[in-house]
Order: structure tokens, then sequence, then C-alpha cells
């Protein structure tokens, strides 16, 4: 096959979430020249708008960008943009819909393959179905590297890597930083995910059966139980559970990590976390609704079909607009409990009770769009850059297993995302 044109192909340039990608991949090139990048999608006019509208967002000339068409519904476009690129960085969702022919187009067409996903089914049955395909054709395939999940998934690795000894559990909460302030609606595309996600939620079981056939040691102490609702000191956050994809990301990086490095896996628990008890009261309401209409056929469709009403203007179909998000900060506040000393086999167990804590704080730009173009791009770059670090010849990964042993937090540090241990 003749040398690919093209270091990095942004697919999806012309959805909401993929001009913000577009744009920081711009800003990457800007102080790389070497660097051949490309937008792609189904629509060339569409593609040409993405460029103009980086030209303005970003100020810059972007006189050597690529336009790539390609359509998920066209398997020989998705093949003929991935021979083009070494990276592929998918932005089109849902990606359980969407998302394999991708991947299987990056695996023939020989390149890797970047997601921001938050679909657990998804992220696992690309796992499952391609792993061994993936390693065989030299091809890394990451998912889930957006802010879903690599706040929660490379932050939990950066505390164990930090901690003084063993790790035995890590609480998560996830909310906005207090230097934060305003808000902004979320793109549709988020909410249609977390729609399908809960009604496919049964078939999770039977797919983690087949993944997962590695026992994991059994841990001697488990975390302190939560209620659902409760008052998290490390993070001075009122908390509720987070049923997102963060904890699904977190397990099977500790599942891999421990088969691939003999590393010893933690317990991982993560909520939302709010600074007012009305609002966590208000956050209870809404998830009572959510759930209630998720749980009937037409109560779902009308969700789907009349979003802004349905959630008071928290999703939108028009995405946000970005006056509304500059002000907009997330922290992530993860918290580690274990021993102050370290056991050379995995398997062994401590036989004291936890005795020490550590608290890790990241910190970053808004979450959804802002934060998300950095975690994808400096993930893409750092695959090409760095992928004689990666597992393997090849493979399906989480992020905190493809990433070990590479500069990215160092990267994301360099890019605004802060990572600190609380002292």
């Amino acid at each position: 096959m003749a040398a690919e044109p093209y270091d990095l192909v942004v697919f999806g340039a012309t959805g909401y979430t993929g001009q913000f990608v577009a744009e920081e991949i711009a800003r990457i090139a800007e102080k790389n020249s070497k660097l051949k990048y490309a937008f792609a999608g189904r629509n060339k006019v569409k593609l040409n708008k993405t460029v103009e509208m980086a030209k303005m967002n970003t100020g810059l000339e972007l006189r050597n960008v690529g336009v790539i068409v390609a359509d998920v519904n066209d398997e020989e476009s998705l093949l003929n943009m991935a021979k083009q690129a070494k990276v592929v960085l998918n932005c089109v969702g849902p990606y359980r819909f969407y998302g394999d022919r991708v991947v299987s187009a990056c695996i023939k067409g020989g390149a890797d393959h970047v997601d921001i996903s938050g679909e657990p089914q998804y992220l696992e049955q690309m796992q499952l179905s391609y792993s061994k395909q993936a390693q065989e054709n030299g091809v890394h395939v990451i998912g889930s590297c957006g802010f879903d999940s690599i706040p929660a998934d490379i932050g939990t690795l950066f505390l164990q890597d930090s901690f003084p000894g063993d790790v035995n559990s890590v609480e998560a909460v996830v909310g906005l930083d207090d230097d934060s302030s305003g808000g902004a609606s979320v793109n549709f595309t988020t909410l249609e995910c977390a729609v399908l996600g809960l009604t496919h939620a049964k078939k999770l079981k039977q797919l983690r059966r087949e993944l997962f056939t590695t026992p994991l040691p059994k841990p001697s102490y488990k975390p302190e139980p939560r209620g659902k609702l409760f008052y998290s000191e490390e993070a001075q956050r009122w908390c509720l559970p987070n049923i997102a994809s963060d904890r699904s990301v977190v397990k099977r990086s500790q599942h891999l990590n421990y088969e691939l490095e003999q590393r010893r896996p933690i317990q991982f628990n993560i909520f939302f976390g709010m600074k007012s008890l009305w609002t966590a009261f208000g956050s209870i309401l809404f998830g009572i609704v959510f759930y209630i209409m998720v749980s009937f056929a037409f109560t779902k469709s009308l969700l789907l079909k009349y979003p802004e009403f349905f959630t008071l203007g928290t999703f939108t179909r028009k995405g946000p607009k970005r006056s509304d998000l500059t002000s907009v900060k997330f922290c992530v506040t993860l918290t580690g409990k274990g021993w102050d000393t370290k056991l050379e086999d995995p398997n062994q167990q401590h036989t004291d009770p936890p005795n020490t804590t550590m608290t890790v704080k990241i910190v970053g730009p808004d979450p959804g769009y802002f934060a998300t173009a950095i975690l994808a791009t400096q993930c893409a770059v750092t695959v090409l850059e760095e992928k004689d670090k990666l597992p393997r010849s090849g493979g399906v990964y989480p992020p905190a297993t493809a990433f070990m042993k590479t500069t990215l937090i160092a990267r994301l540090q360099e890019k605004g995302i802060s990572f600190t241990i609380k002292e």
C-alpha cells in the first residue's frame, strides 16, 4: 500500500462536536508544519463549511487541510478514507449504529482508530469482535477518548502510579469546578446515546460474560458503601450515582492491565457531584422522569422527538452556543484508599485494613466540547507519535491500557488540563 497522505483524519468533522475536534487539530498543525491532516464526512459542501468555520473560530489560514468524502453507509468510501490515514479520529455517533463499520474499515485499511464514544455496549463489543484481527493487522483501536472517559480512566491510572503503595479502591466525583460559571445545553446525540444505552442495558451482561474470561483476584476489603445521596468531604459536593460509561471503561482497563501487565486491580465507583443540595434534589427528579420515559416506547419516542421540551432545554438538537461554553470548567475528584506498602504479587491480599488516602483533582475547560476536543486530539497525536509504546502490535483497548506507557498526561497538562494531587 502506498504511503498514507494524511497523519490524522477527523471523520464526522461536519457534526457539532466534530467541528471542535477539527479546530483543535488545526491548532496542533499550526505548531507542527509537518503534520498532514484532513476532515472527512459525507457532504463535501458541509466539509468546506467546516473548514471556513474553523478558519473563523481559530484565526488560522488552514491552507493545507484535506477534504475526504466518506459515508458510514458506504463501506468502500470508509475503506478509501482509512487507506489515506495513519490515524482516524471518529466523531460519528451514535456509535452503536455507525461505529462498527468505521472500526472494520480502519482495521482493513491499516489506520489506527480513536473515538469519543461513551457507549459501553459498543465499546465492549468492539473489543470482543475485533481485538484479534486488529492485533494481526497492527492496528490500535482505542475508544472513549473524550470526556467519556479520559479523566476517570487516565485519572485512576495517574492516582495508582502516584500512590505510595497499593490502591484498594477509587471513588470519583464528576462535576463543575469552583471557578466555573454559567451553563450550557448539551447536544442531542448525547441524549440519544443515553436513551439507547439504558434501553439495551440487559444485553451487556451476556457480552461481559464472553469478554471477561479471566477472573480477577477478590479484594479483602470493600469500599465504604454509599447511599443514593451523600456528601463527599474530598470533593466538597453532594453526590448521586453516575450511570455514564466511566465505570465500565475503568473496569475494562483494570481487567486488561491485570491480564497484560500484572497490575493489581482496584475497585471503582463514580458519582455526579453538585455544590447545591437543591440541585441534587432536582437531578434526582430529572432522573426519575427520564427513567420512566425511557421505559415505555411511546414516551421514549416523545423524549427523542422533543428533547428541548422534556429536558427543559438541557438537551438540544442545535447544540449549545459557544459563548455559553467559555466560562464552564469541569472538575473530576478521585480519592484512592489503600496501603502505604506494595505487595509484589497482585493476587496476594493485604491482611490489614487500608491505612492511606490520596486525592487527585483533574480540571479543564467545558467537558462536552472544548475539553473533549483536546482530550481526543491529544490521544490521536499520542497514537501517531508513540505507537511503539502502545500494547502489543495492535488490538482494541480502553485508554488507561492503551496509553499506560506514553506521555499522554504530560501532553494534556500542556494543553491546560491539570492533574494535581491534593495536599
